[in-house]
């Protein structure tokens, strides 16, 4: 398989590969867009594309690679307490202070 670059169709080879190639049919349904998916999902209707529940996990997933990096430390992480087993320094940058005036309720 080759690719021209960017945005360029990739193709197989050799060209016999190509042209006897047939693309699988279109199982996933279609998305109406990011906002109109959302929105149709928070009224009751099937999940979006990119449902909550699969963006918070790979969110958790990449805050702790950021986490690992300031710390400079392998992260155990335990899920259910928030929290980075035996790794104090984690904790700033977990539950950070805030500014007076600005706490949350």
């Amino acid at each position: 398989m080759i690719s021209p670059g960017l945005g360029g169709r990739p193709r197989l080879l050799p060209e016999s590969k190509h042209e006897a190639y047939r693309p699988p049919a279109k199982t996933i349904a279609r998305s109406k867009g990011h906002h109109r998916d959302w929105i149709d999902a928070c009224k009751g209707g099937p999940p979006a594309s990119s449902n909550f529940e699969y963006g918070a996990r790979l969110t958790e997933i990449l805050m702790l690679g950021v986490l690992s990096l300031r710390t400079g430390s392998r992260i155990h992480w335990d899920a259910a307490a928030m929290k980075a087993k035996g790794l104090p320094a984690a904790d700033a940058f977990i539950r950070e202070a805030y500014r007076p005036g600005w706490e949350l309720g």
